[in-house]
């Protein structure tokens, strides 16, 4: 599929392409409430989807979390002192997060969501056996990194959505579609903590594999194609060897470009518009920095109460209580919120992009003020249910931020969502790899208050960020150099 010279407008796809012979041997929908178009599937079946796939990011959320508080019994039993390793061992799927998305997304815009999405699945089961089974501390390193690069849903799961749903109800299925994957951080370190202190680390690994198979097999038997390209190639294809005209075309597709010509072309588009899309970069730095700090806080829970509170290790994972309740909270307001505001702003002919973007004013500065306050807390070691609804606060901010991205790049990026979601996927998961490394160096030297001083900072600047995109985003995406840079 070669890149349309057009508009990246999500209602209004690309209607022109440089290899069509005429614009009458295009292939489209039949017409606005045609059956096969995703938009008009009927509520229940897309509804149940958004469940499905949900489901299956929890299993993925709790992959990345289970492991936490079973990281001092992998240490023991590899014989390991070092602190690097034991944050190594959770962040490094960050670091497979962030090259995946770069395979993923392109080939979604090639062959379209459905193989894509299976295929990525299928490898997930086997790398948690394969860590599960791990015999040392190398492999299971490596293991955790596999993990992260065959992590599909992270990229596909708000593109389904938005080839769902319309602008007006994506706010709340978005919202659903983050709640229940934020479960994670009460359920996955607390059933981590225990099933590693009565079964074993290993059995962190084996649950996933067991849980993600059966749900595996319901996504083989109910996932229809989503992504409409690609349905319109299908179509067109069928035409062309129904009816015999070889020039039948959807009009997303090219009729003489060679797959490697298109393939060299699209894996290229994530980091492209990266790079090239001043609004793209703001919204990846923004939730990139969002999920590092939410990150130091994850990965701070363990050390802050089995050292200074002196929990014991099957408690552990009851600290981060605070965390999941903060997200789960506001993946019940602001998808509600989103579209409400949407919908006033639509009645006064001020509707855009941007009015999905409040929320993530207010994820950055509430996730500046949970870390600064964290910290602190910690500090002067005040009670112990004090540092855990400061790390509410963040996790609230942090979801606040990733659903406000993901309705804003849905919105503003139509066809390339796919792509321009794995550009802030590549950044946000660099920053949660890496950040949460310097954590403890920074703890080291100047004590959790000022540490968690300075990463509140970082925080902190992401809000006069975010506003100004609010401002000057809408103008930044409607010039003329924006368009072609982008799609040419």
């Amino acid at each position: 599929m070669a890149a349309p010279s057009c508009s990246l407008d999500a209602t209004e796809p690309p209607r022109t392409l440089s290899n069509a012979t005429n614009i009458s041997s295009f292939v489209d929908f039949d017409a606005d409430d045609d059956p096969t178009d995703p938009l008009n599937w009927p509520n229940r079946y897309k509804w149940c989807m958004v469940i499905i796939i949900s489901a299956l990011s929890l299993i993925v959320n709790l992959a990345i979390l289970l492991c936490a508080p079973a990281t001092s019994y992998i240490l023991e039993e590899f014989h390991s002192t070092s602190k690097l390793e034991g944050t190594l061992l959770v962040s490094i799927w960050e670091l497979g997060e962030v090259i995946g998305p770069l395979i993923v997304a392109p080939l979604t815009e090639i062959y379209g969501r459905l193989p894509v999405y299976h295929t990525a699945n299928v490898l997930f089961i086997i790398f948690s056996i394969a860590a599960a089974k791990s015999t040392s501390m190398g492999t299971l390193i490596a293991m955790r990194f596999l993990l992260g690069l065959s992590v599909a849903s992270t990229v596909i799961n708000p593109c389904i959505v938005g080839d769902m749903f319309r602008e007006e109800h994506r706010g709340r299925a978005l919202s659903t579609m983050g709640m229940i994957p934020f479960i994670a951080p009460v359920l996955g370190p607390t059933i981590g903590g225990f099933v590693s202190q009565a079964m074993g680390w290993r059995w962190t690994f084996w649950l996933i594999a067991i849980i993600a198979g059966p749900l595996q097999l319901v996504l083989f038997a109910t996932y229809r194609e989503t992504y409409r390209p690609r349905i319109l190639e299908l179509k067109a294809a069928k035409l062309r060897k129904t009816t015999g005209n070889p020039y039948l075309r959807s009009r997303y597709e090219s009729k003489d470009a060679s797959p490697s010509v298109i393939l060299g072309r699209i894996m290229i588009r994530p980091l492209k518009l990266l790079v090239c899309s001043p609004v793209l970069l703001v919204v990846g730095l923004c939730g990139a920095i969002g999920m590092s700090l939410a990150y130091s806080i994850i990965t701070s829970l363990p050390d802050v109460y089995e050292n200074q509170y002196h929990f014991n290790k099957g408690s552990i994972g009851l600290t981060y209580f605070g965390l999941g309740i903060g997200m789960i909270l506001s993946t019940l307001t602001v998808g509600h919120f989103m579209d409400c505001y949407l919908v006033h702003r639509a009645k006064s002919g001020k509707s855009s992009s941007e009015s999905r973007l409040p929320p993530m004013i207010l994820g950055c500065a509430l996730v500046a003020l949970g870390i600064l306050s964290f910290g602190w807390a910690v500090r002067y070691h005040l009670h112990w249910i004090v540092p855990i609804i400061f790390s509410g606060l963040v996790g609230y901010g942090y979801v606040s931020i990733a659903i406000s991205a993901w309705s804003y790049v849905v919105d503003a990026f139509g066809i390339y969502t796919a792509s321009a979601t794995a550009g802030t996927v590549l950044l946000r998961n660099a920053g949660a790899a890496s950040l949460p490394l310097a954590g403890p160096s920074l703890v080291g030297k100047v004590g959790w208050g000022w540490g968690f001083s300075v990463l509140a900072l970082l925080g902190l600047l992401t809000v006069p960020i975010t506003a100004g995109l609010m401002i000057t985003g809408g103008r930044i995406r409607s010039s003329k150099f924006h368009r072609k840079l982008i799609v040419s």
